[in-house]
């Protein structure tokens, strides 16, 4: 009985998370469609009908948003805004959100820091602590191969030396290889370039966007560091907010 109800509230906490996930990416697509519905003249909506794909958004969803939000279907306008905030013993919080209505994210960011005794900081309060950088993910690598007279796909995890000697040949800043995942890091101007030519390298991109990194960490008590984890995680349950970053070290 125990095991199955355990079961059945995982499988509860995935599906929750899941419906998250497809709502950000859902505005993030609308977002992405007001600047055009072709992906091939919009590299935005392009990078983010990766994600969608990746994460597994019914085809006919994915259109939707892409009518929504290139005007062709009525729907309400998304916006990218950022929260600023302060977790214990003055720890930055940036927080990145899509929403049609920023009075109503506002103060559900506002209610959730505060519930979880955070609270909102003042705008450029923290987010002079975070450096902007570009970021794409890799986590494996396909080839084609010869099979029974016709060309399919295999896809295989990805060679570490070989992945590093392939991008170490491009404009990257940094590049990061741990457990069968990589990441690069480029400067704004290269990044699409970047994008392009990993993906004719036939590596596998997961994510391709615009992150925030702090640029000093500090580190918390034991005491603290549980109720900052309490607040990451009440705001990462808000289906507005798209990412969370903070200055705590691991």
């Amino acid at each position: 009985m125990w095991r199955r109800h355990s079961i059945a509230a995982k499988k509860a906490a995935w599906d929750a998370n899941k419906s998250r996930v497809y709502s950000i990416i859902w505005k993030k697509i609308q977002l992405a469609a007001k600047n055009g519905a072709d992906p091939k003249m919009n590299p935005a909506l392009e990078m983010v009908l990766e994600k969608a794909r990746y994460n597994g958004l019914p085809k006919d969803v994915i259109e939707r948003a892409i009518l929504k939000g290139s005007g062709q279907l009525e729907g309400e306008e998304m916006k990218e805004v950022f929260y600023e905030g302060y977790g214990p013993n003055w720890s930055a919080i940036l927080i990145k959100a899509v929403t049609s209505n920023t009075n109503r994210t506002s103060q559900s960011i506002r209610t959730a820091l505060w519930k979880a005794w955070g609270s909102m900081a003042e705008i450029g309060a923290v987010s002079w602590q975070f450096k902007e950088q570009w970021l794409i993910v890799i986590d494996w690598k396909s080839e084609m191969i010869e099979d029974k007279w016709r060309q399919v796909e295999k896809i295989t995890p990805f060679d570490a030396d070989s992945l590093e000697m392939d991008v170490m040949e491009l404009p990257i800043e940094d590049l990061n290889i741990e457990e069968g995942t990589a990441e690069v890091y480029t400067s704004k101007t290269d990044f699409i370039n970047v994008r392009k030519s990993i993906a004719e390298l036939w590596y596998h991109i997961t994510e391709a966007d615009i992150h925030f990194f702090a640029e000093n960490t500090i580190s918390l008590s034991w005491e603290d560091k549980e109720v900052f984890e309490r607040i990451i995680e009440t705001l990462n349950e808000d289906e507005d907010v798209d990412q969370v970053y903070h200055n705590v070290s691991e």
